[in-house]
């Protein structure tokens, strides 16, 4: 990470330009594992899942780690992810400040950026923080 973060203990401890700051900072931040593609050549229409259970990344305001299942649906086009490249670039989202909506955000355009499915959905279900579960669903609602 080359990014020296600033956190703070409370939300109301950061102004409003501040939080806008980090947002953009993190939305544009450039991951270091890039997502590989394979051809695919399967010739049939089928919805390829991929659940992670490990992905991490950090409160944007205190800095604490956020815990994440990722689960991405897709009808494949002419491009299937390489399975160790996508699970890196999970990897690179450990110790960037980034909110569960941004988070979803990023790697749903990312991922269709890269692998140019025919359809798709990332699911993002977060770990309970302050009693709260949130879930956060991009893309097609249903494949």
């Amino acid at each position: 990470m080359t990014e020296d973060w600033q956190f703070e203990n409370r939300i109301e401890d950061m102004t409003d330009a501040q939080l806008q700051e980090r947002i953009e900072a993190a939305m544009s931040f450039e991951n270091a594992y890039p997502i590989r593609t394979i051809p695919y050549a399967g010739k049939v229409s089928q919805v390829v899942s991929y659940d992670f259970a490990e992905l991490v990344a950090r409160c944007p305001v205190t800095g604490y780690l956020d815990f994440y299942r990722a689960k991405i649906d897709f009808i494949p086009g002419n491009l299937l992810p390489e399975l160790k490249s996508l699970k890196l670039y999970y990897f690179g989202f450990a110790d960037l400040p980034i909110s569960h909506e941004h988070l979803a955000a990023r790697i749903y355009t990312e991922f269709c950026d890269v692998v140019k499915p025919v359809v798709c959905r990332l699911v993002i279900t977060a770990g309970i923080r302050g009693g709260i579960e949130t879930t956060v669903l991009v893309g097609e609602k249903e494949l």
